[in-house]
């Protein structure tokens, strides 16, 4: 899940970005959020605090009450990993925005072919994040980061009653349903049985007649049920 922060307080230009970022997220394959604000908040600094998996911030550089390099440093005070994109009507400032060494990845004038400019930065975003996509969530009271690339499926373990991740190494028991934990997959992991999903990268190959996925690391499950079969023979 992408979760876009925008925070001007100008109305026309909130609506602006919105559309901007649902124009270029269309042909992409993830799920996004869109918290907009008009001035620093209560609720936007909980959002600046909460560990949600992938936050863009596009902030104005003037704002009421705290300036978006005011927020920037309130982010970067326990994120340096989320993207901030600072916006302005005074182009000249953007020295001295960058001299603040909090990671600015954009600076961008509101004068200055605005729409493609945004459009082009949010495109670069995207395209670096999926290159190597991840998915995070708390184990064990502990928050993780894992790469989807690491993943091989995902299943509720009835067991213990919760949801399973499952990489080449580790298990990661979590308090999410299996519903929750594929919203943030993406379109490689396919469901095999009305427990789980699997990543079909990482399928070395199949036996269909026992109902046993292998997987290209010396592991397999038996998480194959026969509604599931024919559709997972055309993808293989």
């Amino acid at each position: 899940m992408i979760n876009f922060i925008l925070c001007d307080d100008n109305k026309y230009v909130t609506d602006l970005n919105e559309t901007i970022i649902k124009k270029v997220a269309m042909p992409y394959d993830f799920s996004y959020n869109i918290n907009s604000f008009d001035k620093y908040s209560v609720k936007l600094k909980n959002i600046i605090n909460a560990p949600l998996d992938i936050k863009i911030y596009i902030l104005d550089l003037e704002l009421p009450n705290k300036t978006g390099i005011d927020i920037a440093r309130e982010i970067r005070k326990v994120d340096w990993d989320s993207i901030i994109i600072i916006l302005t009507s005074h182009d000249e400032l953007e020295l001295n925005v960058l001299k603040q060494k909090l990671l600015i990845f954009d600076f961008i004038s509101k004068f200055d072919n605005y729409e493609k400019r945004l459009s082009d930065t949010i495109k670069m975003v995207i395209d670096k994040i999926n290159i190597k996509k991840i998915i995070s969530f708390k184990c064990n009271k502990e928050l993780h980061h894992v790469s989807l690339d690491n993943i091989l499926y995902v299943y509720k373990d009835s067991t213990i009653d919760k949801t399973t991740i499952v990489t080449e190494r580790n298990k990661y028991p979590v308090n999410e349903t299996l519903l929750s934990i594929v919203g943030k997959l993406d379109s490689r992991f396919k469901q095999t049985h009305r427990s789980c999903y699997v990543n079909i990268n990482k399928i070395e190959s199949v036996d269909f007649k026992n109902s046993i996925i292998y997987f290209n690391c010396d592991k397999s499950i038996d998480y194959l049920s026969k509604s599931y079969k024919k559709k997972l023979r055309e993808l293989l």
